[in-house]
């Protein structure tokens, strides 16, 4: 019996889950406040059972609105989240990230655990076989 993959819809931004700890995203467009409040708590809802590791397509995606940025600054978990890929992604989706997760490492305290790795590769094809990479990574750390 195949795995039951849950999906979700945010504003014009799409979600799947696949088992057993990805999530595959789709944005569209630009993410206000009211779409990033949605976006942490499918965040929080699957972290929270099982670090999840994000793999986003970024090709139809806009800005972030300040507020949007804020609260996902202030709200997502580094323990939620066990790697993010991007991928088919534009300059703007790099400098925005690599802002978020900048802002992350200047507010976390030193109990914190370290922020979360982004990675940028070009196709879906890409993001998939990096996953695999990224997984042998962690199986060697844990040896």
């Amino acid at each position: 019996m195949a795995p039951i993959q849950r999906k979700w819809t945010i504003g014009r931004n799409t979600f799947h889950f696949e088992a057993p700890d990805v999530l595959w995203a789709r944005f569209q467009g630009g993410c206000c406040l009211d779409e990033a409040i949605l976006l942490v708590k499918l965040y929080r809802e699957l972290g929270s059972v099982h670090p999840f590791y994000l793999l986003s397509d970024m090709e139809a995606a806009g800005g972030i609105d300040a507020e949007a940025r804020r609260y996902i600054n202030e709200h997502v978990r580094q323990e939620w989240l066990l790697g993010v890929i991007y991928f088919r992604t534009r300059l703007l989706h790099r400098a925005i990230a690599k802002g978020l997760l900048l802002a992350a490492e200047m507010t976390r305290s030193e109990d914190d655990p370290p922020s979360t790795k982004i990675y940028f590769v070009s196709t879906r094809e890409r993001a998939r076989e990096f996953l695999v990479q990224l997984r042998a990574r962690q199986d060697e750390h844990r040896v």
